[in-house]
């Protein structure tokens, strides 16, 4: 019986409203700073789909082979702009970042018949696609430790 009424007690105080966001834990109180790195991607043409990132920690082959993405993030987009967060990367290291709007969120980057890219795409530092993708010498950035706020302009 006492079971029934401390589970009654506990299921009473639930709270009410918008549901909260699930907060992962990356330290159980070291109080230890974590290093991240937090991607805002802007100049999104509709908030439709999502914005895949992904983090390369090598030249070769990119952005064309998935080979040395070493993490990836997805965000949903909400006011033509949309932020991904990687947390735990490696220090004092060279990254490059490529960013995708998946406006029909099928995970494919879509392009026409011509190769030509028909979704947003965009790189850190925000190189420039000329008559292919930038290399990876024009996208790294260095990571020492900390927070590291990228910048990057989508385009299509």
């Amino acid at each position: 019986m006492r079971l029934l009424v401390v589970f009654a007690i506990a299921c009473s105080s639930t709270p009410t409203g918008a549901p909260q966001p699930l907060v992962a834990v990356t330290g159980k109180g070291s109080g230890a700073a974590a290093d991240e790195l937090v991607v805002k991607v802007s100049d999104l043409r509709s908030d439709e789909g999502t914005v895949r990132c992904y983090l390369y920690d090598s030249g070769d082959e990119f952005p064309d082979s998935k080979k040395h993405v070493i993490a990836s993030a997805v965000a949903l987009p909400s006011a033509h702009g949309g932020t991904c967060t990687f947390a735990g990367i490696g220090r004092d290291h060279d990254y490059a970042i490529v960013t995708l709007h998946d406006e029909n969120n099928d995970n494919v980057f879509q392009k026409n018949a011509l190769g030509m890219p028909q979704e947003g795409y965009g790189f850190s530092n925000n190189a420039k696609a000329r008559f292919s993708a930038p290399s990876f010498a024009d996208c790294k950035f260095h990571f020492a430790a900390g927070t590291l706020n990228l910048a990057i302009a989508m385009q299509y």
